[in-house]
């Protein structure tokens, strides 16, 4: 993890028509699947693979918030960039924005808390667990690094009520 003290960018895409919607524009679930596809490359950064889940567990999403900031269009190249903003035993809190092709203000961008996730004994539903290594040691190490990174106001704040 040479480049640890960057945001990470590892996915990128062309906006294809089945996910424009009848305003013209990406549709808001599209954000959600950008989001979880960069989230993915984000995990596979740390190590995340196949062999780890099937060794020691996996992720779930337990908590999302998007912010929908500008519109994109069909065809538009999109990309995102990553920060690992916390990472314990059990949990990792990320941070994502969403940009349009050389457009430096992002379109959207993602707050996401997961969840690592081992089998129940005896084949019970599975619970959250620790991470194993390497993981956890890349998680911890890249959330240190992007520490330094400074957080939007939106960080950690949920939907504002109407009352």
């Amino acid at each position: 993890m040479a480049d640890a003290l960057k945001p990470v960018e590892r996915w990128r895409t062309v906006v294809p028509p089945e996910w424009i919607d009848y305003n013209g524009h990406l549709t808001e679930g599209f954000y959600g699947v950008a989001f979880g596809s960069a989230g993915d490359a984000l995990l596979e950064y740390l190590s995340f693979g196949e062999n780890y889940r099937q060794a020691h567990g996996t992720f779930y999403t337990v908590e999302s918030t998007i912010h929908f900031l500008h519109e994109i269009h069909q065809g538009a190249e999109i990309w995102v960039k990553g920060w690992l903003l916390g990472a314990d035993q059990k949990r990792l809190h990320w941070y994502q924005e969403l940009f349009v092709a050389d457009n430096p203000e992002p379109a959207a961008s993602q707050e996401a808390m997961l969840l690592h996730v081992v089998q129940g004994a005896d084949d019970q539903a599975p619970k959250v667990g620790p991470m194993a290594e390497p993981v956890l040691s890349a998680a911890q190490g890249l959330a240190a690094a992007h520490a330094a990174f400074p957080r939007p106001a939106h960080i950690g704040r949920g939907i504002r009520s109407l009352q």
